[in-house]
């Protein structure tokens, strides 16, 4: 029908557009893109008739020609065979259906055969519906003629299929027995309701994978949007608080020209430090957001962690000695290669001894970073003898934007992501990254990274 349409509107519909001067004339005369043989009104070159003729017969020819088809290139269902079974069988004897069939059968014993297989009230009610149409009650009548076997017959081939609804109705009438035909008739079409069924299990099955498969995605989307706009509030935050502080130094400032020198190079350095917060928020933002979608470039090499950490060392040593703390680096003597970024390792071990410098004791600050080699891994651990870090902050420090302490001034200066950073980091390196630590006791930050061919557990 869709196709017949779609011909009929661009055989007879179209062309009274053109005529209407609302399509170019050209689209009657040359066709669509100058293709003649697309004419609207000669298609394919058929010419010599009326615009009416010519849309009708190639819309009863796209009709036709399509129903054809897919009729012979399509197989039936198991219902749809049922269904033809039942009401076109060129088995039948001559005649039309029910009314050629010969015996006796009771209307009660036919009720009580619906009953078992429709429910006594659906029984009840399609035998008074039947008596109903054509002016007989039901319960004037003892014996059924062929319609109501007929009937009858129909009704359980719904539920039970032609051919079983056949033997059914055979066994509570009076009737010539069961012949081979039709017992083959009942195996051909049990085997194809098994079939049908099997197929509909099966479909069964994948439909239950994929909408759990879809509820899982769909959670985690949820958990995604919740995890984005909780990030976009924090960074929001966490910039608003630099440029607050930056604009409102820059306002005294300009508001006051006559202010000593000595506090206007405060005040500038204020600023210029806000600057650099801000600078570094955002780099590690982006940093971040690299990294976790996979779009950060890494360059794996074999590397040797023994002078990563030598020359991380060196890198953070005006850090210890603003704290006048203490660095001790250990080493074993042979240190096998490790394929990994040397970089970015350089970036953890920068972190983690910056935080390390930013928490030592203030007085008799010690800060150790010790290298060792294990089965199948190289392990560092950062160590300092800081106030440690309370159970319950072990697990949000590693979180964007969240710090250890329980009140503002009790929380460091920095961004919070540093940590978050380091962990994704290692991650796509293959290792993990830790912490272990206990109020009083200091802090050990440990990760671990996997030689040539060695593959981690997540801890």
């Amino acid at each position: 029908m869709a196709a017949g349409s779609l011909l009929w509107a661009y055989t007879l519909l179209l062309p009274s557009f053109s005529r209407s001067d609302w399509l170019p004339q050209s689209f009657l005369e040359e066709g669509p893109l100058g293709i003649e043989l697309l004419r609207p009104e000669q298609l394919f070159g058929l010419a010599g008739f009326d615009s009416v003729s010519h849309a009708m017969f190639w819309t009863m020819l796209a009709n036709v020609g399509l129903y054809v088809g897919v009729s012979l290139f399509t197989r039936p269902s198991a219902a749809e065979h049922g269904q033809a079974a039942l009401f076109v069988d060129v088995h039948r004897e001559p005649g039309e259906g029910a009314r050629f069939w010969r015996g006796t059968a009771s209307v009660e014993a036919l009720e009580s055969m619906l009953a078992r297989f429709l429910g006594p009230a659906r029984a009840r009610d399609a035998l008074a519906r039947y008596a109903g149409e054509r002016g007989l009650p039901p319960t004037e009548r003892t014996e059924a003629d062929a319609e109501l076997v007929h009937h009858v017959e129909t009704l359980l081939a719904g539920s039970i299929g032609a051919a079983s609804a056949r033997v059914m109705v055979a066994s509570v009438v009076e009737e010539e027995p069961l012949g081979i035909d039709e017992v083959m008739d009942i195996l051909d079409e049990t085997s194809q309701v098994i079939a049908h069924s099997r197929e509909l299990e099966r479909k069964s099955q994948e439909l239950e994978a994929a909408t759990s498969e879809l509820r899982g995605a769909n959670r985690r989307l949820r958990e995604l949007d919740r995890l984005k706009d909780d990030f976009v509030s924090t960074v929001t935050h966490e910039l608003r608080t630099p440029l607050t502080s930056m604009r409102a130094f820059a306002e005294i400032l300009l508001d006051n020209p006559e202010l000593p020198r000595a506090e206007r190079e405060r005040f500038l350095g204020i600023v210029v430090e806000e600057i650099e917060r801000l600078s570094r928020l955002i780099n590690q933002v982006l940093d971040l957001a690299k990294i976790e979608s996979g779009r950060s470039e890494w360059d794996i090499a074999a590397v040797d962690l023994a002078e990563v950490i030598e020359e991380s060392a060196t890198a953070a040593a005006h850090l210890l000695a603003a704290r006048q703390a203490e660095l001790q680096v250990s080493v074993p003597g042979e240190v096998p290669s490790v394929p990994t970024d040397r970089d970015r390792v350089k970036q953890v071990l920068l972190n983690l001894l910056s935080n390390a410098a930013k928490f030592c004791d203030e007085e008799r600050g010690r800060v150790a970073v010790e290298l060792a080699v294990e089965d199948g891994v190289v392990r560092v651990d950062v160590r300092d003898n800081g106030p440690g870090i309370d159970p319950e902050d072990q697990v949000i420090i590693f979180d964007r934007f969240r710090q250890g302490g329980q009140t503002l001034t009790e929380r460091p200066q920095g961004t919070g992501l540093g940590l978050g950073i380091s962990r994704e980091i290692i991650r796509q390196l293959g290792g993990e990254l830790w912490v272990d630590s206990a109020p009083g006791e200091g802090s050990t930050f440990s990760f671990v990274l996997p030689r040539a061919g060695t593959v981690l557990e997540e801890r």
